[in-house]
């Protein structure tokens, strides 16, 4: 019993004498922080009173064309004034009537 705690004590020496390796220098921070200026910031005397919002708002000029042309207008640009075939006209479908030569 006495032998194998030796050796248990030998071995155990043994290793923590192994393990150990120089400890390197920790790192030194050589940067100069800049020094601290004291800034005095003037506060007016008087608190200001809160914005508020005063405007008046201008009522918007009357439409310069006239509703039956802004209807018209309407219309055209929604392809509602597509011209229909007469009835002496042949109807052709969209993608023909564009080929085809007057």
């Amino acid at each position: 019993m006495r032998k194998i705690a030796l050796f248990a004590l030998a071995g155990a020496l043994a290793l923590s004498a192994c393990g150990k390796k120089e400890e390197e220098p920790a790192a030194t921070n050589n940067l100069v922080e800049p020094p601290v200026e004291n800034v005095i910031i003037e506060e007016p005397d008087a608190v200001l009173p809160p914005p508020s919002n005063n405007a008046v708002a201008t009522p918007a000029p009357p439409p310069s064309v006239s509703e039956q042309q802004q209807i018209q207008d309407d219309a055209d640009a929604s392809g509602m004034t597509a011209r229909l075939p007469q009835e002496g006209e042949e109807s052709q479908p969209a993608d023909e009537a564009s080929h085809s030569a007057p």
